[in-house]
């Protein structure tokens, strides 16, 4: 007889394992395999966005923050154009507002898997590897699945759901009737972690465009990454690091020297979407469901956030809390966010590496102008960066999400919770510390006018509310810095009032990915229990 589980996870990589984290804190049933009988200790991913660590941060602040303490910030990126620097880029000056993780960091794949490996280790979840997936038939009622492993004999498992995060190639998505639309690039691209001498400060990023492009971002152990698309490479043998010494002495301000490298590759990269998040009980997230171009730092990110989204959806349908037809909202919010980083990062990512030698003269010949300016414009840069660091990402146009009637706040149904100090009887936290990824968080806001709520009424709209709804839900209050000697938390500066849009008493009710269910004035708060 085939083995029970609720779910089964295909593929352990950083999205598989979010995923697993995600449904272990929620008690859910699941096993994850990876046909890879170890890990690869070289990856191309390398970048960990701010939305990424916040969303980490509901499992433990302490352990996002052990994870961010494993990366590195570049004290700045240079714009270069046929070896001339044109500007500077100082992290300083664009530091993020409303979050504690304020930079983009520089963290290899590998370190985030071991991390995330380490964190389903104390919560008892093994990671099998070397189990391979031969066969996956679906019917109204589960999933039956052959796992074959490299050193024992197959196994039949039938699974609730199963949701492949095994990458461009997933088992998953092959067993389902999705379609994989897009193509490949046709440049091929030359990648290598090493050790580099030059006259340009080291820990600095650098953008270099020309006859081709390079990207040289920090790495925390004193070496670099670079990647390298240059247009007439040979493209028929393995890549040295003579290579990208040659290149680097046309297109790197002052050239310079590579040595001790300790990964030289070649790869080339696809931009492909699936048409659907979900095919009956077979989902997919990260490479499984979106490949796109490294541009921007995007993909293992976004893989994250699919995790995210999908697992407390899950949990809650198997808690017969919700009905099998909310996962549909998974496809509703991911998809439409998986397909504007497709278009987004293609349109930049063919910007920096066309090899139509037309467009590369005239790109080459304009950069010298615009990129002085671009840069000069500290709140565009700002601005910029606040998209490439997922914070913005939002859920609106989802339908299970919502504003209530009259609340003309800034900040909207399916937004990002932002995030802000308060201050709590054992001392200054962030906002964002509260929440966990095991239930909905009610924030009741006194408001920062001259007609603020008392303790006692947003007590007694906290009982009102828990009496409607039979749903988890956490309740928080957060009183404006002019009220003293309050129970709960104290917003010192007002600075969350007005960043919620709270002069009057109001309210956010954050699901447990983070986004905003429902927000309004708290006479509205009637309306926030019917969204649970």
């Amino acid at each position: 007889m085939p083995s029970d589980v609720d779910v089964l996870i295909v593929g352990a990589g950083p999205t598989g394992m979010t995923l697993a984290l995600e449904l272990v804190a929620q008690g859910i049933s699941f096993r994850i395999v990876d046909k890879a009988v170890q890990r690869s200790p070289f990856s191309r991913a390398l970048v960990v966005q701010p939305r990424t660590l916040e969303l980490f941060n509901r499992h433990g602040a302490e352990n996002a923050e052990e994870l961010a303490s494993l990366g590195k910030t570049a004290f700045a990126m240079s714009m270069c154009v046929s070896g001339k620097k044109l500007a500077d880029i100082f992290v300083n000056d664009v530091l993020l507002p409303g979050t504690k993780f304020t930079s983009v960091m520089t963290i290899t794949q590998d370190e985030t898997e071991n991390w995330l490996e380490e964190m389903l280790t104390k919560h008892g979840v093994k990671v099998e590897m070397g189990v391979e997936v031969k066969k996956i038939i679906q019917d109204s009622d589960g999933v039956n699945v052959t796992l074959s492993p490299k050193d024992g004999a197959e196994e039949e498992v039938r699974a609730k759901y199963v949701v492949g995060a095994d990458g461009a190639h997933s088992a998953v998505r092959h067993a389902s009737s999705l379609t994989f639309d897009g193509d490949a690039y046709p440049q091929e691209f030359i990648c290598a972690d090493t050790f580099m001498e030059s006259s340009m400060p080291h820990g600095q990023a650098f953008m270099c465009l020309g006859n081709g492009a390079m990207i040289v971002l920090p790495l925390k152990d004193g070496r670099v990454r670079l990647v390298v698309s240059r247009p007439g490479q040979d493209t028929t043998r393995e890549p040295k690091l003579e290579d990208f010494e040659e290149f680097m002495q046309e297109i790197f301000p002052g050239g310079g020297s590579l040595h001790d490298a300790s990964w030289v590759t070649k790869f080339r990269l696809h931009h492909r979407g699936v048409n659907n998040y979900r095919d009956g009980r077979l989902f997919v997230a990260g490479d499984a469901a979106h490949i796109h171009s490294p541009a921007g730092g995007q993909g293992m990110n976004t893989g994250i956030g699919d995790a995210i989204n999908l697992g407390w959806k899950i949990a809650a349908v198997l808690r017969g809390e919700k009905p099998d037809s909310f996962l549909d909202t998974y496809n509703t919010e991911r998809r439409r966010i998986g397909q504007h980083l497709l278009k987004s990062t293609d349109r930049a990512f063919t910007y920096v590496t066309s090899t139509n030698p037309i467009f590369l003269f005239f790109r080459n010949l304009l950069l010298p102008w615009i990129i002085p300016l671009a840069t000069r414009n500290k709140a565009t840069l700002l601005e910029r960066f606040g998209f490439i660091s997922q914070l913005r990402i939002r859920y609106r146009h989802s339908d299970i999400v919502a504003t209530a009637n009259g609340f003309n706040g800034p900040i909207k149904g399916g937004d990002r919770a932002v995030d802000g100090k308060i201050m709590a009887p054992e001392g200054e936290k962030w906002l964002l510390d509260l929440l966990t990824p095991t239930s909905h968080h009610l924030m009741l806001f006194s408001g920062s006018g001259l007609k603020q709520a008392s303790e006692g009424e947003l007590n007694r709209a906290e009982t009102r509310f828990l009496e409607e709804t039979k749903t988890a839900v956490k309740v928080h209050t957060i009183f404006s810095g002019g009220q003293k000697g309050q129970a709960g938390y104290v917003d010192l500066d007002a600075g969350l009032h007005k960043a919620f849009g709270f002069t009057d008493a109001g309210y956010v009710l954050i699901r447990p990915d983070g986004y905003i269910a429902h927000i309004g004035h708290l006479a509205a708060l009637d309306e926030a229990a019917k969204w649970l």
